[in-house]
């Protein structure tokens, strides 16, 4: 097959990043074609040393750390990228990558994590993290945001077939594309876990510490209970967060993954509050055996059986959050039961999956 396969930006090894690599896995010959490309923040990764042709974006001075400013410019550098030379182009999509450019000789299939969540239900965290949400500025900000809410939208015709890494992005793609799209989870390694029979007291919190995640309210929740919290992750909020954490909170920032298999491994229960498209972290959690408490919307709905491999509360605020953990504290969750939930989005299954449909789509 001579496939193309698109990408947004690769300059971290995040839950995109990770279906990619398990993807190339399959077709390792596939060209790869993304906006930006920084090698350095993917050395020890599956995707090091990976040759990959980039956009006008590239050029940018420091583009690794201004990218995600850059959305406006980003439909005009996808339109740009040239995969007229393939049969086959499959984008990887959570911002702009379906809006390739391809023609009728050619199959396009758009692997949709979500559609462009800075442009339609997380707007207002967008602005605010780059500070253009001013009286000069903020309406200019959102006319932007408007225009590109109507790109997205009409750029989603141009995929042949879309696939939804879960039923709730399946949802969002028929409300703002008013396209239908099949459900194929993402894969997880559930397999690089060991869970403790003796498990320890803390509760975790594995993620980029950006607004949308909920961090402030989680901090706020274990404040309040005095229980002891470990975060792992960085990102923007990591300054307003260490002054708002109290000594029973660990702020471990960045670790490599096998000291957070070892600490999920251990861990009484994983908390979270953010509403995911998906969310590995989740699945990762129960496939050590660690119970999962998260607020019941999203990609958790579909992840989490309340009850028995974790506890879904209702409301996204930290008290909520508080009467959960609680509530947690009085019952027992079995980790074996977690642990074979875990394993319904395990790699193997994707990979059947995932070929299958390819085989059905591309006729091969």
């Amino acid at each position: 097959m001579n496939l193309a396969i698109v990408h947004e930006w690769l300059n971290i090894y995040g839950g995109s990043e990770r279906l990619l690599a398990e993807i190339l896995g399959f077709y390792p010959q596939a060209q790869l074609h993304a906006l930006i490309h920084n090698k350095e923040n993917l050395i020890g990764t599956p995707l090091e040393g990976r040759k990959v042709s980039t956009s006008f974006l590239q050029k940018i001075p420091r583009v690794e750390h201004l990218y995600r400013g850059l959305l406006p410019l980003m439909p005009f550098a996808i339109e740009r990228m040239d995969v007229h030379k393939y049969d086959v182009v499959l984008s990887i999509s959570h911002a702009v990558a379906h809006g390739i450019k391809t023609n009728k000789d050619q199959i396009h299939i758009s692997y949709i994590c979500t559609p462009m969540r800075y442009a339609w239900h997380l707007q207002d965290d967008y602005l605010h993290l780059h500070q253009l949400d001013k009286p000069l500025i903020g309406p200019a900000a959102r006319l932007t945001l408007s225009l590109l809410r109507r790109w997205d939208r009409e750029s989603a015709s141009r995929a042949d077939h879309l696939l939804a890494i879960s039923n709730w992005t399946a949802e969002k793609i028929k409300q703002a594309w008013g396209r239908e799209s099949h459900v194929i989870y993402p894969p997880v390694n559930v397999d690089r876990f060991s869970p403790a029979n003796d498990r320890g007291d803390f509760y975790i919190y594995v993620s980029r510490l950006v607004p949308y995640k909920m961090t402030a309210e989680i901090i706020r929740a274990f404040n309040e209970l005095k229980l002891p919290l470990i975060i792992v992750g960085d990102g923007p909020e990591m300054p307003h967060l260490q002054k708002l954490a109290n000594d029973n909170i660990k702020l471990l920032g960045h670790q490599p993954d096998e000291v957070v298999a070892d600490l999920l491994n251990h861990a009484k229960a994983f908390v979270y509050m953010a509403v995911e498209d998906f969310g590995i972290a989740m699945v990762e959690a129960q496939a050590a055996g660690c119970p999962v408490i998260a607020y019941g919307k999203g990609g958790a709905v579909e992840i989490i059986q309340d009850g028995e491999t974790g506890l879904l509360f209702q409301d996204q605020t930290s008290h909520n959050l508080s009467e959960a953990v609680l509530r947690f504290q009085s019952i027992k969750i079995n980790s074996k039961a977690a642990q074979k939930n875990a394993a319904r989005f395990s790699s193997k299954r994707f990979k059947e999956e995932f070929l299958a449909y390819m085989e059905v789509v591309t006729k091969c």
